[in-house]
C-alpha cells in the first residue's frame, strides 16, 4: 500500500514538473482569468479544509494521549485488584468462621466484578483509540492530496499567467504591425494619385 502512494506521489510530481515546463501559448484572456479565479477560490477552500482537518486531529490526538493515560491508570489499578485477591484468597485458605468466609467470598466476588469493568472500560478504550487514529490518517491523506491538488492548481495558475502575458505580448505587436500597415496606405494613396507623364492622360 505504501509502494503504491508513493508511486502515486512520484506521478503527481512528474506530471506536475512537466506541466510546468510547458511554454506560454496564445489564450483567450477572458477564459484564461476565469479558469485562474476559479483555481484561487478552490485553493482556498482547500485551505479552509485543511485548517479543520488540522484542527480535528489537534482534538483527536489530545483525546488518544487523556485515553492512553486512563488506560495507564487501569493498568496500576488492575494489578492492584489482583494483589488484593491473591491475599483474600490466602486469608480464605485459614478461616473456618462461616460469617468472615461470606464476608472475604464477597469482597472476592466484588474485586472480580471490579476487573471484569475495568477490562472492559479497557476494551473500549482500545476501539476507541483504533477509531480516532483511523481518522486522524484519513484527514492527513486529505490534507495531503489538497496540498498536491493545490501545488497542481499553482502550477497551471502560473502557466495562465504567462500564457495571458504571451498574449498581450503577442497583441501589441500586432497592433504595431498592423499601424505600420496602415502607414504605409498613405504612401501608397501618394503614389497612385501622382501623375508624373500628364501628356500621357489625353
Amino acid at each position: 500500500m505504501r509502494k503504491l502512494f508513493l508511486t502515486f506521489m512520484a506521478l503527481i510530481i512528474t506530471t506536475g514538473t512537466v506541466f510546468a515546463q510547458i511554454p506560454p501559448e496564445a489564450v483567450d484572456i477572458p477564459t484564461a482569468q476565469a479558469e485562474i479565479d476559479e483555481l484561487t477560490a478552490a485553493n482556498e477552500a482547500m485551505v479552509d479544509e485543511n485548517s479543520q482537518y488540522e484542527s480535528e486531529n489537534m482534538v483527536l490526538r489530545d483525546e488518544i494521549d487523556a485515553m492512553e493515560g486512563l488506560k495507564r491508570d487501569i493498568f496500576v489499578t488492575l494489578g492492584k485488584i489482583s494483589s488484593q485477591a491473591g491475599e483474600l484468597y490466602a486469608i480464605m485458605q485459614n478461616v473456618n468462621d462461616a460469617d468472615m468466609r461470606s464476608r472475604l467470598n464477597a469482597q472476592i466476588v466484588t474485586n472480580r466484578s471490579q476487573r471484569y469493568a475495568l477490562e472492559q472500560k479497557s476494551q473500549e478504550l482500545d476501539e476507541l483509540i483504533e477509531q480516532h487514529e483511523a481518522t486522524v490518517e484519513k484527514n492527513i491523506r486529505y490534507i495531503n492530496r489538497n496540498i498536491l491538488q493545490t501545488k497542481k492548481n499553482n502550477t497551471r495558475i502560473a502557466h495562465l499567467n504567462s500564457s495571458i502575458t504571451y498574449t498581450q505580448d503577442e497583441g501589441a505587436g500586432m497592433d504595431e504591425s498592423i499601424q505600420k500597415s496602415q502607414s504605409i496606405q498613405s504612401e501608397v494613396d501618394n503614389l497612385l494619385n501622382q501623375n508624373p507623364a500628364p501628356s500621357a492622360a489625353r
